[in-house]
């Protein structure tokens, strides 16, 4: 698998505004939340504050661990030859269908497949998430997310 973005673009974790947007959203959100249950849990239970080091800390943390999202949303590319690409498509379509990835667009040998949408939570479904399998001859191309792809590899390969 190789990225599709050039090396100085991989560094920009955040491929739209929009994906920015909604992961500055849910990470406040999960922020607060985590804030309140610090700072106000101990003290109903009867106990003192918790030091702001240790605060500190664990908010850095938990923003460097959410730092993977975006990074498991970047493009790749990986390109398979196959004696059979239509059987390996379709297997590509079952496995992709597993994991909540629908048909959204067909032409010629390339399918594009994006996440089944969630009603309550449409504003968090990215672009950047889709996957396409082209097939090329004997060649089959799947360029997309990192972890559908990643997905798609493991599964193959074991199969």
């Amino acid at each position: 698998m190789q990225s599709v973005l050039p090396a100085w673009r991989q560094i920009l974790l955040f491929q739209s505004p929009r994906q920015l947007a909604s992961y500055g959203a849910g990470t406040l959100a999960a922020i607060a939340a985590g804030l309140c249950l610090f700072i106000g849990l101990p003290r109903l239970v009867g106990h003192g504050a918790i030091p702001p080091d240790v605060l500190a800390g664990t908010l850095a943390f938990a923003i460097a661990i959410s730092l993977r999202v975006p990074y498991e949303v970047q493009p790749v590319r990986w390109r398979v030859s196959s004696a059979y690409p239509g059987l390996l498509a379709d297997r590509a379509a079952v496995l992709l269908a597993s994991i909540d990835y629908l048909p959204a667009q067909r032409s010629g040998g390339r399918t594009v497949y994006r996440l089944a949408p969630i009603p309550s939570l449409s504003w968090l479904r990215w672009r950047e998430c889709a996957v396409e399998v082209r097939v090329h001859g004997a060649d089959v191309t799947i360029v997309g997310a990192r972890i559908a792809v990643r997905h798609l590899h493991r599964a193959l390969k074991n199969a």
